[in-house]
């Protein structure tokens, strides 16, 4: 599946309602081959890769008020599933994300998981993985790219963040007289 199919899955799927938004895109892909589920998954799983840089961890952290590394998969899955252009936006610069968000934290609510579910219900099949080639499906992904920095130094988030800190992070403290 090329880019543009891609992308127009997930923006004709796009609702700000989590489960409507993972039903829509199970949906979407309803409407495909089986192979084209399986071709949508491989490029969905290589546009969650490319996001995998620090500084999108450090906007993750300030979203959801912390980040693990799970938490971190789970926001490049909703960063992914929210569309071509947020995504495109937030890969040159995370602060962007300001744009789309309204100060709640954010969840992939498993929409990563919606093309399995499709390919198996289409198929009666479970070699899903075994399509995609994944036999290490279950292997740590690489460390993030881009330099590190202190999540919890709070001066640092705002520099890098100033709109994301905003929205997500109470005032400083004002310096008292």
């Amino acid at each position: 599946m090329d880019w543009k199919p891609f992308w127009k899955v997930l923006e004709d799927a796009y609702r700000p309602d989590a489960i409507e938004h993972f039903e829509a895109v199970m949906d979407r892909l309803g409407q495909l081959k089986w192979f084209e589920v399986v071709e949508f998954q491989a490029r969905f799983d290589e546009a969650v890769a490319s996001a995998n840089t620090i500084a999108l961890w450090g906007a993750a952290h300030v979203i959801n008020g912390g980040c693990s590394d799970d938490g971190f998969r789970d926001f490049r899955v909703w960063l992914v599933a929210r569309g071509r252009h947020p995504y495109e936006a937030a890969l040159r610069n995370p602060d962007s994300l300001a744009d789309v968000l309204d100060g709640d934290p954010v969840d992939g609510f498993g929409i990563d998981a919606a093309a399995l579910r499709v390919y198996e219900a289409k198929t009666g099949m479970s070699d899903f993985f075994e399509r995609l080639d994944k036999v290490e499906k279950d292997a740590p992904p690489p460390p993030p790219e881009g330099p590190d920095f202190d999540f919890e130094d709070e001066v640092e988030l705002r520099k890098r963040y100033p709109r994301l800190c905003h929205l997500y992070l109470t005032p400083p403290a004002e310096a008292t007289e």
